[in-house]
């Protein structure tokens, strides 16, 4: 195996753990989609979003910066992926949930429970579209990847 596969398998495992994180934030918006709850869930699918960004960047070999901005996210990881991403990119909204859900006082509305549950299939649909990218050898926790 060459020194490039072997990298890109190593880079597969780490954006696969990053799947594995959004995964559990898909799995905490579904839960609260019930009344009362649609911000903690829009949270939720934001985080997911932003995660499934990063991994996109961890299996490009980019740096993943601490930022939360979706915008941002896509724009560099759209450079690598951008059959992926298309542009305009139809999970915008979602960015600007992290900051309208969390915090008082602004004049933007939140999202709607449909809004919600569109967008968290939306990113569940694209978090399966990024793990089917992933090599077969980098799903294998046997396989170290070595010669």
């Amino acid at each position: 195996m060459s020194a490039a596969k072997r990298q890109d398998i190593v880079q597969w495992r780490e954006a696969l753990l990053w799947l594995a994180k959004a995964d559990a934030d898909v799995l905490g918006a579904g839960t609260p989609l019930a009344p009362g709850q649609t911000d903690l869930a829009a949270f939720h699918v934001q985080q997911a979003l932003e995660k499934a960004l990063k991994a996109l960047l961890v299996a490009a070999a980019q740096d993943v910066r601490r930022t939360h901005d979706i915008d941002v996210l896509v724009t560099r990881a759209r450079a690598y992926w951008p059959d992926l991403l298309p542009s305009p990119f139809p999970l915008a909204a979602a960015g600007q949930w992290y900051v309208t859900t969390r915090y008082p006082g602004l004049d933007t509305a939140s999202p709607t429970a449909a809004e919600v549950a569109e967008a968290l299939e939306a990113v569940a649909a694209l978090m399966a579209r990024i793990a089917g990218r992933a090599p077969p050898e980098a799903r294998r926790k046997d396989d170290t990847g070595g010669a």
